[in-house]
């Protein structure tokens, strides 16, 4: 199982997703690119928190996120899609409150 961390504070569990998963999340999901987030289809339709991130160097040996742009997608919407390097968080509403996430917060996912 794999974590996402911030400053070596765990902050949640990775989920692996298959494209057009429709189910509700518990943890957080990365989505690489192209991204796009969507809650027209789903089956428990609720607001999701997203984070926009780019690739970063952590430390000499160790890759990771920098947070870039933080918002919520509201139920029965779709984001726009993103092209570019990096990549989505996404997780349940209210997490990246409750985490205190912010741009400029360096994330990290450790694990197998």
């Amino acid at each position: 199982m794999s974590w996402l961390l911030r400053e070596d504070d765990v902050l949640a569990a990775v989920e692996e997703r298959r494209p057009g998963w429709q189910t509700s999340i518990a943890g957080v999901v990365i989505i690489g690119r192209p991204g796009l987030v969507q809650t027209v289809t789903r089956s428990a339709a609720a607001d999701l928190d997203t984070a926009w991130c780019v690739s970063t160097e952590i430390a000499a040996d160790r890759g990771g996120f920098l947070v870039k742009r933080v918002s919520t997608l509201p139920a029965r919407r779709c984001s726009l899609p993103r092209f570019g390097a990096g990549v989505l968080v996404v997780a349940p509403v209210g997490s990246f409150e409750r985490w205190k996430l912010c741009v400029g917060d360096c994330l990290e996912v450790r694990g197998s």
